[in-house]
């Protein structure tokens, strides 16, 4: 009886230890890509005046942390864009949104599934950048 419980004491660990490795994500890179890794631009108007509208998403050291550079009608913002570890390294995109001037900044799944993040619009003629989803990771 005492052996069989040490014995599934043993297992037990030998499981909790192996999970725990498992989706081991850097939170570094060794190497950053010094181009968009996600890009979105539209053109408003003569395109020698620099109008646009859109952002393009740059890596950082940072492998879950990216810079999020904004455009709209001759101004640049930046913002930082943090994205959940899933498990998996993240895959930043951007697709069109619903308005002529709006895009949605999200990310790839497990599944290669785009789950919206963040819509970049404008009112007003301001640039607005909306938390559209909280993602939330638990630890099992």
């Amino acid at each position: 009886m005492i052996i069989s419980k040490y014995f599934l004491f043993l297992i037990f660990i030998s499981l909790c230890s192996c999970a725990e490795k498992k989706n081991a994500i850097p939170a570094i890179r060794k190497e950053i890509n010094k181009n968009p890794v996600a890009t979105y631009l539209i053109q408003m108007g003569d395109p020698k005046l620099d109008r646009k509208f859109g952002a393009e998403v740059f890596e950082t050291q940072e492998t879950f942390k990216y810079l999020l550079v904004m455009y709209f009608d001759g101004t640049v913002q930046n913002d930082t864009l943090n994205v959940p570890n899933i498990g998996i390294f993240p895959v930043v995109k951007i697709k069109a949104g619903e308005e002529k001037l709006s895009c949605i900044i999200g990310f790839a799944d497990d599944k290669n599934v785009f789950r919206e993040y963040k819509l970049l619009s404008v009112k007003n003629d301001q640039l607005r950048l909306t938390t559209l989803k909280k993602y939330a990771v638990s630890g099992e």
